[in-house]
Protein backbone atom coordinates (compact mmCIF):
# COMPACT_ATOMS: atom_id res chain seq x y z
CA UNK A 1 0.00 0.00 0.00
CA UNK A 2 1.20 3.59 -1.00
CA UNK A 3 2.36 5.43 2.25
CA UNK A 4 -0.52 8.31 1.33
CA UNK A 5 -1.74 10.83 4.37
CA UNK A 6 -5.88 10.25 4.45
CA UNK A 7 -7.71 13.25 5.09
CA UNK A 8 -11.33 13.15 5.55
CA UNK A 9 -13.80 16.08 5.99
CA UNK A 10 -17.62 16.32 5.61
CA UNK A 11 -17.61 12.76 3.48
CA UNK A 12 -14.67 13.89 1.10
CA UNK A 13 -11.50 12.57 1.20
CA UNK A 14 -8.12 13.54 -0.13
CA UNK A 15 -4.66 11.75 -0.25
CA UNK A 16 -1.31 13.26 0.23
CA UNK A 17 1.67 12.13 -0.22
CA UNK A 18 4.85 13.21 1.56
CA UNK A 19 6.27 16.56 0.82
CA UNK A 20 2.33 17.88 -0.50
CA UNK A 21 0.51 20.52 1.69
CA UNK A 22 -3.53 20.75 1.95
CA UNK A 23 -4.88 24.27 2.91
CA UNK A 24 -8.16 24.67 5.20
CA UNK A 25 -10.65 27.28 5.33
CA UNK A 26 -13.25 29.45 4.54
CA UNK A 27 -11.70 30.76 1.21
CA UNK A 28 -12.82 29.44 -1.89
CA UNK A 29 -8.89 29.14 -2.83
CA UNK A 30 -8.36 26.30 0.10
CA UNK A 31 -7.98 23.31 -0.80
CA UNK A 32 -10.64 21.75 1.75
CA UNK A 33 -13.52 24.80 1.89
CA UNK A 34 -15.31 24.93 5.27
CA UNK A 35 -18.58 26.01 5.76
CA UNK A 36 -19.75 29.57 5.01
CA UNK A 37 -19.14 31.02 9.25
CA UNK A 38 -17.71 34.00 9.70
CA UNK A 39 -16.30 33.09 12.93
CA UNK A 40 -14.04 30.49 10.93
CA UNK A 41 -11.11 31.87 9.61
CA UNK A 42 -10.98 32.27 5.46
CA UNK A 43 -7.68 30.36 5.54
CA UNK A 44 -7.82 28.48 8.88
CA UNK A 45 -4.35 25.69 8.47
CA UNK A 46 -2.17 23.71 6.94
CA UNK A 47 -1.26 20.23 6.51
CA UNK A 48 1.93 19.29 5.77
CA UNK A 49 2.97 15.60 5.15
CA UNK A 50 6.49 15.36 6.25
CA UNK A 51 8.65 12.33 6.26
CA UNK A 52 7.18 10.89 9.65
CA UNK A 53 4.32 12.99 10.83
CA UNK A 54 1.99 15.29 9.46
CA UNK A 55 2.53 19.03 10.37
CA UNK A 56 -0.56 21.10 11.47
CA UNK A 57 -0.17 24.63 10.81
CA UNK A 58 -2.11 27.63 12.33
CA UNK A 59 -2.63 29.81 9.60
CA UNK A 60 -5.30 31.75 11.37
CA UNK A 61 -3.66 35.28 12.67
CA UNK A 62 -6.77 35.35 15.74
CA UNK A 63 -8.05 32.12 16.32
CA UNK A 64 -6.63 28.93 17.95
CA UNK A 65 -7.10 25.08 16.44
CA UNK A 66 -6.94 22.11 18.69
CA UNK A 67 -5.60 18.85 17.41
CA UNK A 68 -7.05 15.92 18.91
CA UNK A 69 -5.80 12.32 19.32
CA UNK A 70 -7.94 9.22 19.76
CA UNK A 71 -7.57 9.11 23.69
CA UNK A 72 -5.71 12.08 26.01
CA UNK A 73 -5.63 15.74 26.52
CA UNK A 74 -6.33 18.24 23.57
CA UNK A 75 -3.09 19.89 21.71
CA UNK A 76 -3.92 23.49 21.45
CA UNK A 77 -2.33 25.38 18.62
CA UNK A 78 -2.12 29.02 18.79
CA UNK A 79 -2.43 31.71 15.76
CA UNK A 80 0.71 31.34 13.82
CA UNK A 81 1.94 28.57 15.82
CA UNK A 82 2.95 24.61 14.67
CA UNK A 83 2.96 21.54 15.42
CA UNK A 84 3.17 17.72 14.68
CA UNK A 85 1.32 15.10 14.61
CA UNK A 86 3.36 12.49 16.65
CA UNK A 87 3.29 10.46 18.10
CA UNK A 88 -0.73 9.82 16.99
CA UNK A 89 -1.59 8.21 13.55
CA UNK A 90 -4.70 9.14 13.54
CA UNK A 91 -6.06 12.13 14.73
CA UNK A 92 -8.54 15.14 14.23
CA UNK A 93 -8.05 18.92 13.61
CA UNK A 94 -10.72 20.70 15.46
CA UNK A 95 -11.71 24.32 14.88
CA UNK A 96 -14.45 26.53 16.64
CA UNK A 97 -17.58 28.03 14.59
CA UNK A 98 -20.23 29.93 15.75
CA UNK A 99 -22.37 29.41 18.41
CA UNK A 100 -20.33 26.49 19.89
CA UNK A 101 -20.19 24.43 16.88
CA UNK A 102 -16.93 22.92 15.62
CA UNK A 103 -15.41 21.82 12.26
CA UNK A 104 -13.68 18.60 12.53
CA UNK A 105 -11.32 17.17 10.02
CA UNK A 106 -10.14 14.12 10.66
CA UNK A 107 -6.37 12.52 9.42
CA UNK A 108 -5.10 8.89 8.97
CA UNK A 109 -1.14 9.20 9.25
CA UNK A 110 -0.61 5.61 10.34
CA UNK A 111 0.97 5.14 7.00
CA UNK A 112 3.75 7.47 7.43
CA UNK A 113 3.88 7.27 10.84
CA UNK A 114 6.83 5.40 12.67
CA UNK A 115 6.16 2.14 15.21
CA UNK A 116 2.71 1.55 12.95
CA UNK A 117 2.54 -1.59 11.58
CA UNK A 118 1.15 -1.29 7.82
CA UNK A 119 0.01 -4.97 7.31
CA UNK A 120 -3.67 -5.44 6.63
CA UNK A 121 -4.91 -6.60 10.22
CA UNK A 122 -1.70 -7.05 11.71
CA UNK A 123 -1.44 -6.38 15.52
CA UNK A 124 1.17 -5.01 17.80
CA UNK A 125 2.86 -7.36 19.55
CA UNK A 126 5.57 -5.37 21.07
CA UNK A 127 5.52 -5.28 25.26
CA UNK A 128 4.92 -2.44 26.51
CA UNK A 129 7.55 0.38 27.67
CA UNK A 130 8.43 -0.37 31.60
CA UNK A 131 9.05 3.14 33.14
CA UNK A 132 10.27 3.75 36.46
CA UNK A 133 9.17 6.00 38.83
CA UNK A 134 11.73 8.42 40.48
CA UNK A 135 10.01 7.24 43.89
CA UNK A 136 9.16 3.86 44.63
CA UNK A 137 5.08 4.05 44.86
CA UNK A 138 3.03 2.24 47.17
CA UNK A 139 0.13 -0.29 45.80
CA UNK A 140 -2.87 2.47 47.19
CA UNK A 141 -0.73 5.08 45.47
CA UNK A 142 -0.41 3.45 41.84
CA UNK A 143 -3.94 2.82 42.19
CA UNK A 144 -4.82 6.41 43.11
CA UNK A 145 -2.22 7.71 40.25
CA UNK A 146 -3.99 5.02 37.84
CA UNK A 147 -7.66 6.39 38.78
CA UNK A 148 -6.30 9.73 38.83
CA UNK A 149 -5.25 9.46 35.34
CA UNK A 150 -7.73 6.91 33.47
CA UNK A 151 -9.67 9.96 31.60
CA UNK A 152 -6.77 11.22 30.12
CA UNK A 153 -6.20 7.17 28.69
CA UNK A 154 -9.49 5.88 27.57
CA UNK A 155 -11.76 9.46 26.60
CA UNK A 156 -10.64 12.53 24.20
CA UNK A 157 -11.62 15.98 24.36
CA UNK A 158 -13.04 17.96 26.67
CA UNK A 159 -14.20 14.54 28.67
CA UNK A 160 -10.13 14.23 28.71
CA UNK A 161 -9.49 15.15 31.73
CA UNK A 162 -8.09 14.16 35.62
CA UNK A 163 -10.56 11.97 37.79
CA UNK A 164 -11.84 14.65 40.47
CA UNK A 165 -10.96 13.22 44.18
CA UNK A 166 -14.63 12.08 44.57
CA UNK A 167 -14.51 9.94 41.13
CA UNK A 168 -11.49 8.26 42.14
CA UNK A 169 -12.87 7.84 45.64
CA UNK A 170 -15.50 6.35 43.78
CA UNK A 171 -13.63 4.08 41.27
CA UNK A 172 -11.64 2.84 44.57
CA UNK A 173 -14.56 2.44 47.54
CA UNK A 174 -12.69 5.30 49.52
CA UNK A 175 -13.54 9.00 50.94
CA UNK A 176 -12.48 11.85 48.77
CA UNK A 177 -10.36 13.02 52.28
CA UNK A 178 -8.48 9.95 52.25
CA UNK A 179 -7.75 10.44 48.28
CA UNK A 180 -6.68 13.80 48.96
CA UNK A 181 -4.32 12.68 51.47
CA UNK A 182 -2.97 10.22 49.02
CA UNK A 183 -1.95 12.65 46.72
CA UNK A 184 -0.55 15.10 49.11
CA UNK A 185 2.18 12.38 50.37
CA UNK A 186 2.41 11.53 46.52
CA UNK A 187 2.99 14.83 45.25
CA UNK A 188 5.15 15.82 48.66
CA UNK A 189 7.64 12.78 47.40
CA UNK A 190 7.44 13.47 44.03
CA UNK A 191 8.68 17.22 44.41
CA UNK A 192 11.38 16.27 46.87
CA UNK A 193 12.53 14.62 43.73
CA UNK A 194 12.26 17.05 41.38
CA UNK A 195 9.08 16.80 39.38
CA UNK A 196 7.82 20.45 38.80
CA UNK A 197 4.14 22.03 39.60
CA UNK A 198 3.22 19.62 42.66
CA UNK A 199 3.59 21.80 45.84
CA UNK A 200 2.42 25.60 46.56
CA UNK A 201 6.13 26.32 46.78
CA UNK A 202 6.57 25.76 43.33
CA UNK A 203 6.69 29.09 40.64
CA UNK A 204 3.69 30.29 39.52
CA UNK A 205 1.55 27.91 41.33
CA UNK A 206 -1.40 30.07 42.74
CA UNK A 207 -4.14 27.24 43.59
CA UNK A 208 -4.20 23.89 45.49
CA UNK A 209 -5.51 21.62 42.78
CA UNK A 210 -2.81 19.70 41.23
CA UNK A 211 -4.38 17.07 39.92
CA UNK A 212 -3.61 18.08 36.07
CA UNK A 213 0.07 18.38 36.71
CA UNK A 214 0.31 15.17 38.66
CA UNK A 215 -2.43 13.26 35.69
CA UNK A 216 0.49 15.07 32.93
CA UNK A 217 3.39 13.97 34.55
CA UNK A 218 2.36 10.49 35.14
CA UNK A 219 0.79 9.99 31.58
CA UNK A 220 3.51 12.02 29.60
CA UNK A 221 6.24 10.21 31.35
CA UNK A 222 4.54 6.84 30.95
CA UNK A 223 4.54 5.97 34.35
CA UNK A 224 1.08 5.13 34.17
CA UNK A 225 -0.50 4.09 30.86
CA UNK A 226 -3.22 2.03 29.51
CA UNK A 227 -2.15 -1.59 30.37
CA UNK A 228 -2.12 -0.26 33.90
CA UNK A 229 -5.51 0.39 34.13
CA UNK A 230 -6.15 -3.56 34.71
CA UNK A 231 -5.16 -3.06 38.23
CA UNK A 232 -8.05 -1.18 38.58
CA UNK A 233 -11.31 -2.24 40.36
CA UNK A 234 -14.85 -2.91 38.28
CA UNK A 235 -16.43 0.19 37.73
CA UNK A 236 -19.31 1.12 40.17
CA UNK A 237 -22.63 2.53 38.71
CA UNK A 238 -23.02 5.93 37.30
CA UNK A 239 -23.47 8.54 39.51
CA UNK A 240 -23.64 12.35 39.79
CA UNK A 241 -20.10 13.92 39.61
CA UNK A 242 -18.76 15.74 42.68
CA UNK A 243 -16.68 18.95 42.68
CA UNK A 244 -12.89 18.48 43.02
Amino acid sequence: MAEEVLVTFNGDQWRMSRGQLLTLGRSRACDVLFPDDEHLSRRAGTLIVLNDCVLIRNDSHHKPLVVRPPTGEDRVVEPGAATTSLPFPIFKVVFAGRGGTTVTVRVDASSVTPGIDRRAGAATTRAPRTVTSPVALTRVQRLVLCALCEPLLVKAGPQAVPATYAQIGRRLGRQPQYIRNVVKVLRENLSGHGVPGLTMDDEGIAHDDFRWALARWAVRTGVVSATDLHDLPPEPEADEDDVP
